[in-house]
């Protein structure tokens, strides 16, 4: 398979950790929960970690659409096919505000590789030139065959990811909107009513998704998870954002994308062998009936985030922030401006001499007015905003506790329930001088299973201190 160009590519700094089956020991007034895995087939845990997965996230996207490409900052992404059997991916591109402005498919042989420029497909309307991403590509010698190998591929796959079907240029009209809602939040088929905030850059976030044959279902519809998606671990990902741009960059940053694996895995499409898993990453989008059909491990919503701000060299923080929104399946456009002020329960800063300055609980926040904290649903925050505790002591490093759970509830526009927290992922993204930059994962203080946490108290009866959170399978 031909790829497409990348211009730059940097090493990712990839923080490796075995998490164990056991709690950790952390306050003793913490309660941990007893539960375990009823089995331990196909690694059966909550715990999210860099290994090959059924759903791959990248949180956090930003391109320049209105500069030339020498100069253009823009996102890299990079998917492999782990298998020797086929895999076709299905990757949909949100708005930060997470309205699913574009999807397309790629067609992935045994131990295949594909990288996709976002400056291409927002910019220049193009998928992966010059060949695409369709099926017309000879599997490798240990690969086996093309569209036969995998069973699980629906009658459909061999024409739908034809070549005629999977075009490379995207039409002109998809593509006004693709930039449009990406860049002012205006959609066409939506009217009035914004998808997405207001940027100079195009910012969203892109899911990838094993599946059953090539389309153009969404994963805000309910067939497409009882129809098309599917249940292999077989996907890796990375990414890349580089801005060469002297000026205003010349940095690059990498780092793995969010692998979400599919527990238990395998099987056809509407399979359902049942999961125990207690909710899912796409729970807010599946059938009422089934809500956890699409078996993905749920994330986090409580996190310990490194910063540096200031110093010799003038380093600098941002946060790229994922943050679960509450707009449902088949949700009206006009509710999607719902999903640009999602709540947190608390934010703590911590400088190098443990000095803790905090914010009052259950603040709303937004990245577009500094002072009053509010965030939409995917964004990069900097660690000197003022929406952030303000460091006060006058050391330039330290850490944040970030509490994220928005506390939506139950109901036709907050589609899931109080009894869990709500999901989010947070990448550090460090740099300076314009030449020296790294993303890596913000740690995680309790898995996606881990209940709820209220804004943390020191004293009294109830006292719920800042630290690890349990490490709940299910």
């Amino acid at each position: 398979m031909k790829k497409t160009y990348v211009w730059a590519m940097v090493a990712l700094l990839v923080a490796g950790a075995a998490f164990a089956a056991t709690p950790l020991k952390v306050q003793p007034n913490l309660t941990f929960s007893s539960g375990a895995p009823t089995t331990t087939n196909n690694d059966d845990s909550c715990d999210i970690g860099t290994a090959p997965a059924a759903t791959l996230l990248l949180p956090y996207f930003e391109v320049d659409i209105a500069s030339p490409v020498a100069t253009a900052q823009t996102t890299l992404w990079t998917i492999t096919n782990t298998s020797a059997i086929p895999q076709i991916a299905h990757v949909t591109v949100w708005s930060d505000w997470s309205y699913p402005v574009l999807d397309f498919n790629i067609f992935l042989t045994g131990y295949d590789v594909q990288a996709i420029n976002m400056y291409d497909i927002i910019a220049r309307g193009v998928i992966a030139p010059e060949r695409g991403t369709s099926n017309a590509n000879t599997p490798g010698s240990r690969s086996l065959n093309n569209l036969s190998g995998n069973t699980n591929f629906l009658s459909s796959a061999a024409v739908n990811c034809s070549p005629s079907s999977l075009p490379v240029q995207i039409p002109a009209n998809i593509l006004a909107d693709v930039q449009t809602g990406l860049t002012t939040g205006v959609y066409s088929l939506c009217g009035s009513s914004r998808i997405g905030g207001t940027h100079t850059n195009a910012i969203g976030y892109v899911t990838v998704d094993v599946a059953a044959t090539c389309s153009f279902t969404l994963p805000t519809e309910s067939t497409y998870y009882s129809t098309e998606i599917l249940f292999d671990n077989v996907l890796i990902g990375d990414y890349q954002q580089v801005n060469p741009n002297p000026a205003t960059g010349n940095y690059a940053q990498g780092n793995p994308m969010v692998h979400i694996r599919a527990i238990p895995e395998g099987g056809a499409a509407g399979s359902t062998p049942g999961t125990n898993l207690p909710y899912t990453f796409y729970d807010r989008y599946t059938p009422a009936t089934n809500r956890r059909i699409d078996r993905r491990q749920p994330l986090p919503s409580v996190f310990a985030a490194r910063y540096i701000q200031g110093g010799a060299t003038g380093f600098l923080t941002n946060f790229k922030m994922w943050r679960e929104g509450v707009t449902g399946a088949a949700a009206a456009c006009s509710t999607y401006i719902n999903n640009r002020s999602l709540g947190v329960t608390e934010a703590v800063r911590f400088d190098e001499r443990e000095n803790p300055t905090t914010t009052a609980p259950q603040v709303i926040i937004s990245p577009f007015s500094p002072g009053t904290f509010t965030t939409p649903e995917t964004l990069a925050l900097a660690s000197t905003n003022t929406s952030f505790p303000p460091l006060t002591s006058g050391d330039v490093a330290g850490w944040m506790f970030l509490n994220l759970n928005n506390g939506a509830s139950a109901g036709s526009s907050n589609p899931y329930s109080t009894l869990r927290a709500s999901q989010n992922w947070v990448v550090v993204s460090m740099f300076a001088e314009g030449r020296y930059s790294v993303d890596f994962d913000a740690a995680w203080l309790g898995n996606g299973c881990s209940p709820a946490q209220a804004a943390p108290t020191t004293s009294g009866a109830g006292a719920n201190p800042i630290g690890p959170r349990p490490n709940v399978n299910p």
